[in-house]
């Protein structure tokens, strides 16, 4: 089904995009979800990925089928990373000069804000530092839900190999976080 530029085969194109939003919509929904808990968000990230497909087709073509839904995963990863990144930019609580400021249910405590945001970019750091197949077994188990099975599958490697990996990638992540004082 990969395309040339004629008329003919952007048809094909359409259709082929078309099975892919029909066969992987799903997943991708419910790991877009697992990013923002919000079901708007979610929708909206996995409409933004096929759009993004439909703009750039040729890209989407090139992936082998077998490999296709890894390829969604980290479009939709992308996509979700810059929606997250725009709501964050755009919401903020005003506030009111009228109110009692002790009491405002809306006012957050900046110092809580600031230690979950030092706990997140230590864990960010401490992922950074695993080996990229470690990681990206860790996430798709822990963060999209995959069985094992379906990481094998998608990595090409037994079942015992991704359970390997995982728990490889538990000990290292212990080690890390007592070199960090967490645990």
């Amino acid at each position: 089904m990969k395309g040339d530029g004629h008329s003919k085969n952007k048809q094909y194109t359409s259709e082929y995009i078309a099975l892919l939003y029909q066969k992987y919509s799903y997943k991708l929904y419910h790991s877009a979800f697992r990013y923002t808990s919000n079901i708007s968000t979610a929708e909206d990230g996995v409409q933004l990925v096929f759009e993004k497909i439909l703009l750039h087709p040729k890209t989407a073509l090139e992936v082998p089928e077998d490999e296709i839904l890894y390829f969604l995963f980290a479009v939709l990863r992308n996509v979700m990373y810059t929606i997250t990144k725009d709501e964050a930019k755009n919401s903020h609580f005003p506030l009111g000069y009228d109110e009692d400021i002790n009491n405002s249910p809306d006012l957050t405590d900046s110092e809580d804000v600031f230690i979950r945001v030092i706990h997140t970019e230590c864990i960010k750091n401490i992922f950074s530092k695993l080996k990229p197949s470690l990681r990206d077994t860790m996430i798709f188990h822990y963060c999209y839900g995959f069985k094992y099975r379906e990481i094998a599958d998608i990595f090409h490697i037994s079942e015992r190999a991704v359970k390997k990996r995982i728990a490889t990638a538990k000990k290292q992540i212990k080690t890390m976080f007592r070199k960090e004082d967490f645990l």
